[in-house]
């Protein structure tokens, strides 16, 4: 054995010493086979030891013997540490779960571009599961081809199967405007625009501060319209990190026409700009920079021989708020926060202490539990509900929300509560069936590793942020994640935790009347269904890249591509409000048709989660029927097209009496009926107010379908 390697063996093992164990193994191996196995089998186990063994067997070929030793290894650090024991199960047992839980807690670059070539080589046996693929296109100004791999690792990690387009040192511009080009080809789904605040060329004290804003602003307007329109690309804009080294000091910032004063103006103009375009979002590289701190950040030689930026350092915390971005535009961001009590939301055990000993408030360790919980009460404000996930006496797991008067969460504010003595597996899938959403929806939050350990190795698709032992880190510890990333904040956003709230309620009302039918009328439902209009399309968009359940193709659109129908002769577009006894669910259903020769084609149909099981599916469908022999269409036809969370809806059509035209290898089914056969029978469960039908019969012809 290498007298190096006998050193590594008795240190702790922290991610450098595990990579070293790892190397000197493989090399003693190749050098001695036989006694490194025989090493294998002799030695006395210790963490150093059984690395070295794992090593040892994954070099000899004796891959699941590795995998056996690397499972039953400790983690005594999260992070990087955690993540090579990951890296090396997923290697030896060909896993891509493992690999995901490598990258989900991977800190270092290092780490996240050994993920991403494992990720290459596990493709080339299998395809990588993931909820969404998506063609995502890096332009900018610096040397990009080092971000590339840690993206596409931390896409992996968030379930996104990214095939990115790297563009060259500083082509930006003419990449995206020359339609000819090889981003123009490539069809990028999501165009991140990278820019350094180098290439603006502000000097230290700036004449033209105004006139350089406003070019600058109008120039990336431009690149954005253009990314929009021929593609329908989302762009994600890179605002402007401001130098931490200025020959002016302070006075940068202060001086009207100082470097710093203008790269604030202009980041700020950015910020403005995007709330003018849909489909645009401004990822925040100052602050990004700031968190990670701009010493790190940067590395001067770097910039100066390679053109990189941010460096190593910074590169991870890119890379996750990049990927937090995309998430949100796919509608893939988390919705639900569930939390654990004891040691979470408070100090002590409430069971044993009682709501008077519990620690919360009047010292810095209950200041650190108020302050976490102010933080949850404002996810809940922006619509994100919250949950509770314990094992605890109902009764005594409710007391300090009545009675302890630091609380800053109340009972109000939980829109389910579990707190029992049954399995936290079970309870999870009890609070995801009760919001009605996936169990990829949710994020759980407990102060217990052991918790931690079970629900990610039970529910894989939930998120489980690692908690620190101190809580005054438990907001860093949940934030850096950017777990409920959004694009945008409507009014139906802030209102869905009273609408999930209203549920709840249904339910109730569901389980103590007779029938279905007695059930929805008992609801006294009022369905408002209009043609889409300026006024709604950030919701109408928003529904059309969050919805995946009741959806029955799953076509994503922007508002800007949404906006392109309003004037359209040949469209028909639909948007449905829900009001019922208990609440406003809002604006929760879409359906878009094209007038096709002689058929009205239906091209988008989906509905919220919030409003599923309301029948409001048949009023929709009814009101495209109307049109279609306003219109004297022959057809009407649908298709089905398979996704990962869309199999409730695979024989909806069939439900409707269209019959089945053909269905393709991968499951995705064509379906007409003819318009002449009469509507679905108004089973009288709603009010309903149609305005989709205004003039349709005075409407220009169209016998040809442009979509």
């Amino acid at each position: 054995m290498d007298a190096q390697l006998e050193i590594f063996l008795v240190k702790p093992c922290d991610s450098a010493t595990i990579q070293s164990i790892q190397q000197l193994s493989r090399d003693w191996y190749e050098e001695d086979p036989a006694t490194a196995q025989r090493f294998v089998v002799e030695a006395r186990q210790s963490p150093g030891v059984n690395w070295c063994r794992a090593a040892i067997l994954e070099a000899a070929g004796r891959k699941e013997e590795a995998g056996a030793i690397l499972e039953a290894l400790p983690d005594l650090a999260w992070g990087d540490e955690r993540a090579y024991r990951m890296l090396a199960m997923a290697r030896n047992l060909g896993s891509f779960a493992h690999l995901r839980s490598a990258i989900k807690c991977a800190q270092s670059y290092r780490v996240l571009v050994a993920a991403d070539k494992l990720l290459t080589r596990l493709r080339k046996s299998a395809a990588a599961p993931a909820k969404r693929k998506c063609r995502i296109a890096i332009t900018g100004t610096g040397t990009l081809d080092f971000w590339t791999p840690a993206l596409r690792a931390a896409c992996f990690g968030a379930g996104i199967d990214a095939e990115i387009f790297t563009g060259a040192f500083g082509q930006y511009q003419q990449e995206i405007l020359d339609p000819g080009s090889k981003l123009a080809l490539f069809r990028p789904e999501i165009v991140i625009i990278a820019a350094d605040w180098r290439s603006l060329g502000i000097a230290a004290e700036s004449t033209t501060r105004g006139s350089l804003v406003r070019e600058k602003i109008d120039a990336f307007r431009q690149l954005w319209r253009v990314c929009r329109e021929r593609s329908g690309a989302f762009v994600v804009q890179h605002n402007f990190e401001i130098p931490a080294h200025d020959p002016l000091g302070r006075l940068s910032a202060a001086l009207p026409d100082g470097r710093a004063r203008v790269l604030q103006e202009l980041n700020l103009a950015l910020w403005d700009a995007e709330r003018e375009h849909p489909g645009v979002a401004i990822l925040d590289w100052e602050q990004t920079a700031a968190t990670v701190g701009k010493s790190a950040w940067e590395d001067p030689a770097l910039w100066l021989t390679a053109k990189q930026s941010p460096a190593n350092a910074g590169i991870p915390a890119l890379v996750r708020r990049q990927t937090a971005v995309i998430r949100a535009a796919l509608g893939l961001s988390s919705k639900c926060l569930a939390l654990d009590l004891d040691g979470t939301l408070w100090g002590g055990i409430i069971g044993e202490d009682g709501p008077n000993g519990i620690v919360l408030g009047g010292s810095a360790e209950g200041e650190a539990f108020v302050e976490f919980q102010r933080y949850a009460l404002a996810l809940q404000r922006r619509g994100i509900p919250l949950a509770v996930c314990s094992k605890n006496n109902d009764a005594d797991a409710r007391a300090p929300f009545r009675e302890h008067p630091e609380m800053a969460l109340s009972l109000d504010d939980i829109t389910v509560f579990l707190a029992n003595w049954d399995s936290k597996v079970e309870n999870l899938r009890k609070i995801a069936a009760a919001l009605n959403i996936g169990i990829d929806s949710l994020v759980f939050v407990d102060d217990n590793p052991l918790e931690r350990e079970l629900i990610r190795r039970e529910l894989p698709d939930v998120e489980v942020p690692e908690m620190p032992r101190d809580p005054a880190l438990y907001i860093q510890a949940l934030d850096n994640q950017r777990y409920f990333e959004a694009i945008s904040l409507t009014r139906e956003d802030r209102e869905r935790v009273d609408s999930y709230r209203e549920n709840a309620g249904r339910k109730i009302l569901e389980t103590s009347t007779g029938s279905v039918g007695e059930f929805l009328r008992s609801l006294q439902m009022k369905v408002e269904l209009r043609p889409f209009d300026e006024a709604n399309l950030p919701r109408i968009a928003q529904l059309i890249n969050k919805t995946n359940q009741f959806n029955l193709t799953t076509r994503r659109m922007s508002a800007a591509d949404v906006a392109c129908l309003l004037d359209r002769p040949d469209c028909y577009t639909q948007f449905m409000r829900l009001r019922d006894r208990f609440g406003d669910s809002g604006l929760t259903g879409v359906l878009i048709a094209f007038e096709d020769g002689d058929s009205l084609r239906i091209d988008n149909w989906l509905l919220s989660c919030r409003v599923l099981g309301r029948r409001v599916e048949d009023t929709m469908l009814n009101a495209a029927y109307r049109y279609a022999r306003a219109r004297g269409m022959l057809w009407i036809t649908g298709a089905y097209v398979p996704a990962a969370k869309n199999a409730q809806v695979r024989d909806l059509f069939a439900r409707f009496g269209f019959d089945l035209e053909f269905e393709t290898p991968d499951g995705a089914r064509q379906y007409r009926r003819p318009v002449v056969t009469a509507p679905l029978a108004d089973a009288g469960f709603c009010e309903l107010l149609d305005d989709t039908q205004v003039d349709a019969h005075l409407r220009p012809a169209s016998t040809t379908c442009i979509s």
